[in-house]
């Protein structure tokens, strides 16, 4: 018994022992997992930490959608729309429908407007889900971090990029309201086919604003972003019904419309508004490349822009994907023929031939077409219409007879002694017949382009004028010199290069009575926050009426018998206009063996009273053998043909011609200045000595219609001199009387003989050198 119960007492001290040990052990447990909870928590802590320090940047530019440039036209009409980057159409909060809000509310996120940057409710479930699904089984994302997610993350799944989203979203919602993040969802979520944003995505699949879609039509585009290809209707209509009425269903679901508006919707097929598209259309419609037919005046605009102060500091990309609205003097259907002509094969020798062409509006100089080259694409193509070329005897206008009748008040049929050649400072000249025409008026000497007259022209304006005078004109009219003009300057030596939208606005001052007007593309700009920005333009007399008036009479002989363009008039348009041609320096000529009548660069200029058109056509190398890199004499009237071809199918035909001012008196080819009697003056030959700025130095070329020898090394560029021993024969020419005008009635049917090679004049070099600055016209 005693056993017994010491036995007993034992087994009673022992019990409460056993319970210390399992209360102690459970203790310990829990502290255990409570230390090993608290441990995660710190790691996880600062793991999120760690990925949200390498996060992104929260910036407001990567908020920022590449929005798209709009242009319009002369008339405010939509031209074309830009699309730097993705195609995306901005819509403002307050423009979006009641419906399509409830649509996107009801389908991605019911409670945006309830809870944070995160719903947590919905978090709970969806983390319930992946555990036993796996993780990314299913997502709980809100309508802000489907924002974070397109303006700094990826669609990676993992749990760094959530981590990410979730500080991001955070830092957005402390930035801006719930208003702000909605509208920027709505403009960035993806609708298949390249669409960004719900209007691009309105217009793209059924041709309305948001506002006008029918509620089947809402509730599809809703549906789409969550799995944008495979709800594709063009791809998959049937998953496009069945997710339209999912949609519905969850609108009616959380209250957002009635039974019977969910009924009617979902009977309604979302293809009866479709706009039809092919796959070819559908695959164009994602290039995202301006149409050709605008791409050069594109070029012009951007060129535009970046000149603008209110654009200084922005690179192109940010400024054409800012959705701007820019509106142009652009007028559609001159663009189009313009465009369509130059990428017409039959104007062209080869494919190495490249044209460049600018129209102005005459009155306004406002550019209302450019071309930069047979089927030209922006950004690829150098524009041909505002790059450089060697002008040949383009400038004549400019720089021979302008300036003599500006300063001395020449008559039309004031008279120069043309002749078969002519020395100055050594340099020696001869016309692209090789011969003299006698007594010729300058009417006649401008209509054929005769080179020693229009050299003694620019001499007479020099000696009584000043040797700054014909600079002086020049600038007027924005073609600008660094150095003095010479005499090669004046036949297109190597300062006289210039671009064709250049040499159109300084045309079209003749024609607008002597006011020059810069040709700009943009009006004004409308910029995403409704601010406007206007352009100007510089706009002053560049000369005289009567310079002005005289100039276009007389170049309206080009066109006439024995002109330079004669035959590609415009019937029923009063039209004036200017031929240049170019050759290349004589030692290329050698090298490829070129025939003597070879060109570089051939222009046409000319100007009716609605229209002023450029065009120069050439190349910009010399290939192989020479092959494919010259016009010979009857390829050079294609800038003609082409000018004929476009100016016939833009020009209004209402018989306007250019206004004679009150400064002018007399009629035809006998024009004066009113109370100037200098119609009967014959000019001599100027001095072969004298100061140097009357003569110009020691020059070494042959230009327009010309021959010439000298020793200047600033003429003897090779790319775009001619040579002395480079004639051009004309049918225009040999008919001529020398002394008399060309009679009108009849054109003239024979070639002119070649001329012969210059010689050098005693004391240079320049039979060595000849011809480096050469140019001769049509």
């Amino acid at each position: 018994m005693s056993q017994s119960n010491a036995s007993n007492s034992k087994n009673n001290k022992e019990q409460p022992k056993k319970k210390r040990n399992v209360k102690r052990t459970v203790i310990k447990v829990f502290g255990i997992l409570f230390l090993a909870f608290l441990a995660m928590v710190i790691v996880g802590v600062l793991l999120f930490a760690y990925y949200a320090w390498k996060a992104p940047a929260f910036n407001e530019s990567a908020l920022k959608d590449q929005l798209p440039t709009k242009i319009y036209d002369k008339n405010d009409k939509l031209v074309t729309t830009l699309y730097m980057g993705q195609k995306r159409e901005h819509v403002k909060f307050d423009e979006v429908p009641d419906r399509m809000k409830d649509a996107v509310l009801a389908t991605e996120d019911n409670r945006f407007y309830d809870h944070g940057a995160l719903d947590y409710k919905r978090l709970s479930g969806a983390v319930m889900k992946n555990f036993t699904g796996g993780f990314g089984a299913q997502g709980a994302s809100t309508l802000t971090q489907q924002v974070v997610k397109r303006a700094f993350l990826t669609d990676k799944k993992s749990i760094e990029r959530k981590a990410q989203e979730a500080y991001l979203s955070y830092r957005l919602e402390q930035e801006y309201s719930k208003d702000e993040i909605f509208e920027m969802y709505l403009n960035k979520i993806y609708y298949s086919d390249g669409i960004y944003g719900s209007q691009t995505a309105s217009k793209y699949y059924f041709d309305k604003n948001l506002k006008d879609l029918n509620l089947a039509e809402t509730a599809y585009l809703a549906g789409l972003p969550q799995v944008p290809n495979q709800y594709n209707i063009y791809d998959n209509p049937d998953a496009a019904e069945k997710r339209k009425d999912t949609v519905l269903y969850l609108m009616e679901r959380h209250g957002r419309i009635t039974k019977k508006e969910m009924k009617e919707a979902q009977d309604t097929p979302i293809d009866k508004n479709l706009v039809k598209r092919t796959i070819e259309e559908r695959n164009e419609a994602m290039t995202q490349t301006p149409d050709n037919e605008y791409a050069s005046y594109v070029n012009y605009v951007k060129q535009e822009l970046t000149q603008n102060k209110a654009f200084k500091n922005q690179s192109l990309n940010d400024i054409m994907t800012s959705g701007l609205k820019i509106y142009t003097n652009m007028d559609q259907d001159v663009q189009k023929t313009l465009q369509n002509s130059v990428d017409n094969g039959s104007f062209y020798k080869n494919k190495d031939q490249i044209t460049g062409s600018s129209i102005v509006d005459t009155k306004t100089g406002k550019l209302v077409g450019i071309s930069g080259g047979k089927n030209y694409k922006d950004v690829v193509d150098r524009n041909q219409a505002t790059d450089l070329h060697p002008t040949g005897s383009s400038l004549k206008p400019i720089l021979s007879y302008g300036p003599a009748i500006e300063n001395m008040q020449y008559a039309t049929n004031h008279k120069f002694q043309d002749e078969n050649q002519y020395n100055i400072n050594g340099s020696i000249f001869k016309n692209y017949d090789g011969q003299g025409h006698g007594s010729v008026t300058m009417a006649d000497a401008l209509a054929r382009s005769y080179n020693i007259p229009a050299l003694k022209a620019w001499q007479e304006t020099n000696q009584n004028a000043g040797d700054k005078a014909v600079k002086d004109f020049a600038s007027k009219v924005n073609l600008n010199y660094k150095d003095e003009i010479g005499p090669s300057e004046v036949l297109g030596g190597s300062q006289s290069e210039f671009s064709p939208t250049q040499l159109a606005s300084a045309f079209a001052s003749m024609g607008n009575g002597g006011t020059y007007n810069e040709a700009k593309s943009i009006r004004k700009v409308v910029t995403q926050d409704d601010e406007t920005i206007k352009f100007s333009s510089d706009s002053h007399k560049a000369m005289e009426d009567y310079t002005a008036y005289m100039l276009t009479e007389m170049l309206k002989g080009t066109f006439q018998a024995y002109g330079s363009a004669y035959g590609y008039g415009i019937s029923g348009v009063n039209v004036a206009a200017k031929t240049g041609t170019g050759t290349y320096g004589d030692e290329v000529y050698t090298k490829y063996q070129l025939p003597e009548n070879a060109a570089k660069d051939v222009w046409i200029t000319g100007y009716s009273p609605q229209y002023t058109m450029s065009v120069w056509m050439g190349f910009t190398k010399v290939k192989e053998y020479g092959e494919n890199s010259f016009l010979g004499h009857d390829e050079q009237i294609k800038p003609q043909i082409l000018f004929n071809d476009v100016m016939s199918q833009i020009s209004n035909y209402d018989g306007s011609d250019f206004e004679k001012p009150d400064s002018v008196e007399g009629s035809g080819k006998s024009l004066s200045v009113a109370g100037n009697q200098d119609n009967q003056t014959t000019s001599s030959s100027a001095p072969s000595t004298g100061n140097k700025e009357q003569q110009g130095s020691n020059y070494n070329f042959s230009n327009n219609n010309n021959n010439v020898t000298t020793n200047d090394p600033q003429t003897n560029s090779s790319n775009n001199q001619a040579n002395t021993n480079q004639q051009t024969t004309q049918q225009q020419s040999t008919a001529v009387q020398p002394t008399e005008e060309a009679p009108t009635q009849e054109a003239p049917t024979q070639e002119a003989p070649k001329p012969e090679k210059p010689s050098s004049s005693s004391g240079d070099n320049a039979a060595k050198d000849a011809a480096k600055n050469a140019e001769k016209d049509n």
